[in-house]
């Protein structure tokens, strides 16, 4: 039975959704090993996508030499062997992490370390991207093959491919994780590569042998004309503004959309939709354009006005609902899916379109690879990210100068507007970026700063490669506060003390103490207060600069010779260091759904953690649980009892936050903790941040109590499955939320939680 050839627009579609899966579920699994900075980040995707423009560059070099039944030969042997080496990164992970434990302890984050990163990367996952990448060339030219149009075949495979992609990133995020996991996810996209490889292998083809011949005497140095070389290295340069403002319209859009999953898989999802609407409409319009130069020119005119208009668009208006998300960054998207067919049909002839497409998206993807660098490690800590796409935006006007300037014939009305329009774009962006780039913030952002100073509050605002920081202190109020990617992360609250003093109370003889999450630098502060040797965990490498707002004395706490901060993530700390402590604190960042806090509840972080435990060690991890589900938050309190024998759950009376959770080897002296408030260097830490009438006692403003112990607990989440590294509960939860039904922990359900808890435990 032979299929016929049209079916292979379905197959690429479902290639591209394979791919995208792929994507996703390799830098979740990869930033377990490396950790979730954005070292890492970067490294990971610069190692997908170099593999892609790789794969690309040679399919390209033989696409133009195979007849049409050798090319859907080939695609099929492609696909299969995506699948079955993509399968094969599932063993080669652990062995990986195993590796690289042995360059790094988790103590810093540099540019050799970023390079180690890479390569391991790559070693894992070149293989089947470079397999991916070299599916569209060879796939391209089959289509040229049936339908003799450059423009279909480029523009309607590239737009199928691209919009299976974005179907990907949604059923995944929004779907499979939830039910099936990360290994399940990726297995589910090896079983559509398999499926794809033996369907395309049915495909019919013609057969042209003696073109073939011909082409043969194709050279690929005749392709690569002084036209060629020009016009791939704009395309290189446009591929990298392309996704600088991917990074940056995810960092503007965040204080509002929120830090959910969701909410980054739907930002992706538009713009790859974008793209893939983009390049579905130029073989509609590809009849009317006379000259594809001054086409690709018109476009970046275009999306540079687009990208920059999303930032007035974000400075006006909180960007909250996805409609709007849609209306700020469609319409630049679809501008850049314009880009990729207009190039290729630009530099293609029907003998070398193989090659052409090839170069084009190695130029273009290496482009991506250099921007992803870029607007992290430069843009954004240099200008902002608001700022940093205006300034991009010059780069697209600069280009569309080039070919608009250079083009030859007529159009000489048109191409004089552009002029115009493009060095009236570029003095007006120059006047924003020069002497009003102060008001380019986002909405939120914005709101934050100009609240701060109507007020009068002393506040710092700070963007760096991981996320934008906004801190405030109101003297008057005696009111202080820290804001993460927009989202209060913590405020004046005694919990964060008690995160050390708790635990700290518990131990008989505690040396060394691990605090993961520094924030305000509280729970650090309060450390060293009892003398002991503390080391801090901060992702966001700016926020221990803010410390000098939330503490009077922050010098002296920043340059205490028993304190060290270190900037990398909690979670990889844990993993790599080959320190021993008596203590690890833990204050995962709210809320508790947030993307990427399940690293911090995770059953293996716990096992992890268990391993650089000194005799008698004590975890402690605050259960944030204020506006969760009780069945989530089950999750979470199963992971931990899944790990330690000994368990406490511990309350400050009257909050409806969160638990203290605290777990060792060994049993629990829970005597200690009736004294905990009689202790001196506690008392005088709590009273600080307490209003106390004269002779009150701190212990009738303040009670701690223990809730619960391992088996009553137990009772209560002996069936809740647990949160793991393949199975990230607590961050997917779109489908549970909409077929279960579980009480939200707050106010009066919170209390009951609680009750509960006590209820079941016998002291």
């Amino acid at each position: 039975m032979k299929l016929p050839p049209k079916i292979i627009y379905l197959l690429f579609f479902f290639s591209g959704t394979a791919g995208l899966i792929y994507e996703i579920i390799w830098a979740r699994l990869l930033v377990l090993i490396f950790g979730s900075t954005t070292n890492s980040l970067v490294a990971v995707i610069s190692a997908f996508l170099g593999g892609l423009a790789i794969g690309s560059l040679i399919a390209g070099r033989f696409a133009d030499k195979f007849s049409p039944k050798k090319l859907i030969k080939t695609y099929s042997f492609l696909e299969l062997a995506v699948g079955l080496t993509a399968a094969s990164t599932l063993i080669l992970l652990p062995a990986v992490r195993n590796l690289y434990a042995n360059f790094s302890d988790g103590s810093a984050v540099t540019l050799n370390l970023l390079l180690i990163k890479f390569t391991l990367a790559i070693l894992i996952i070149l293989i089947p991207t470079v397999l991916m990448g070299a599916t569209l060339p060879v796939l391209i030219k089959f289509a040229q093959y049936h339908n003799r149009s450059i423009a279909k075949s480029v523009s309607l495979l590239y737009a199928i491919n691209t919009l299976g992609g974005v179907f990907g990133v949604i059923i995944a995020a929004f779907v499979l994780i939830e039910f099936l996991g990360l290994r399940n996810t990726l297995l589910v996209a090896v079983a559509t590569n398999v499926m794809i490889g033996f369907a395309a292998n049915l495909v019919g083809a013609k057969n042209q042998k003696a073109k073939v011949k011909k082409e043969l005497a194709i050279d690929f140095s005749q392709v690569l004309t002084r036209k060629t070389i020009f016009v791939i290295l704009a395309f290189s340069l446009s591929g990298l503004v392309a996704i600088s403002y991917e990074v940056l319209w995810a960092r503007i859009l965040t204080p509002t959309l929120g830090t959910f999953i969701y909410a980054f898989a739907a930002v992706l999802a538009i713009y790859i939709f974008g793209i893939g609407v983009g390049s579905l409409l130029y073989e509609k319009i590809s009849r009317y354009i006379k000259s594809q130069s001054f086409a690709f020119g018109l476009c970046q005119l275009a999306i540079g006005f687009f990208a920059l208009l999303s930032v007035l668009i974000a400075h006006k208006f909180v960007i909250d609902t996805y409609d709007r998300v849609a209306f700020m960054i469609l319409p630049a998207t679809i501008v850049m899916g314009l880009t990729f067919p207009i190039v290729v049909s630009q530099l293609a002839k029907e003998k070398s379109l193989g090659k052409v497409v090839g170069l084009s998206y190695f130029g273009n993807t290496i482009g991506a690879i250099a921007g992803g660098f870029i607007a992290s490690f430069f843009l954004i800590p240099t200008f902002g990210s608001s700022q940093s796409i205006a300034v991009l935006s010059l780069a697209n006007f600069a280009l569309a100068l080039a070919f608009i300037f250079y083009e030859k014939g007529s159009l000489v009305s048109i191409k004089s507007a552009a002029l115009i329009t493009a060095l009236f774009l570029i003095g007006a962006n120059f006047y924003l970026v020069v002497y009003k780039n102060h008001r380019l913030y986002g909405k939120t952002n914005d709101f934050n700063i100009g609240a701060a100073q109507i007020n009068g509050f002393d506040y710092k605002f700070q963007e760096d490669e991981v996320a934008s920081v906004f801190g405030y202190r109101d003297y008057k109020n005696d009111d202080l506060g820290l804001f993460i990617d927009g989202v209060a992360t913590t405020s004046r609250v005694s919990e964060t003390r008690l995160m050390a003093h708790i635990p700290i109370t518990l131990h008989e003889n505690p040396k060394k103490v691990l605090v993961i999450a520094f924030g305000m630098g509280t729970t650090f502060r309060s450390s060293l207060k009892h003398d002991l040797e503390t080391d801090a965990i901060e992702l966001v490498p700016s926020i221990p600069g803010f410390t000098y707002l939330f503490h009077p004395d922050a010098e002296e706490v920043l340059n205490n010779p028993k304190g060290k901060i270190i900037v990398n993530d909690g979670r990889n700390f844990a993993f790599l260091t080959r320190n021993k402590y008596d203590i690890v604190t833990i204050d995962p960042p709210p809320p508790f759904n947030a993307a990427g806090t399940s690293v911090l509840h995770s059953k293996e972080f716990y096992q992890d953690l268990s391993k650089h435990l000194n005799a008698g060690g004590i975890v402690s991890q605050w259960i944030y649980y204020h506006g969760s589900r009780k069945d989530e938050i089950a999750m979470a309190i199963k992971s931990f009892l899944d790990v330690f024998p000994y368990v406490l759950a511990i309350q400050k009376t009257g909050s409806v936050g969160g638990i203290f959770l605290e777990g060792s080897s060994g049993p629990f002296a829970k005597e200690r903790l009736d004294g905990m408030l009689s202790d001196e260097i506690v008392a005088a830490d709590l009273k600080e941040i307490m209003s106390l009438a004269p002779g009150t006692d701190l212990k009738d403003a303040i009670t701690v109590e223990i809730i619960g112990d391992r088996q009553s607990l137990l009772k209560e989440f002996i069936k809740s499955p647990p949160i793991t590294d393949y199975y990230p509960r607590n961050e997917y939860f779109l489908m549970r939320q909409k077929l279960t039904k579980s009480p939200i922990l707050k106010e009066e359900t919170a209390l009951t939680f609680v009750e509960k808890l006590k209820a079941d435990y016998s002291p």
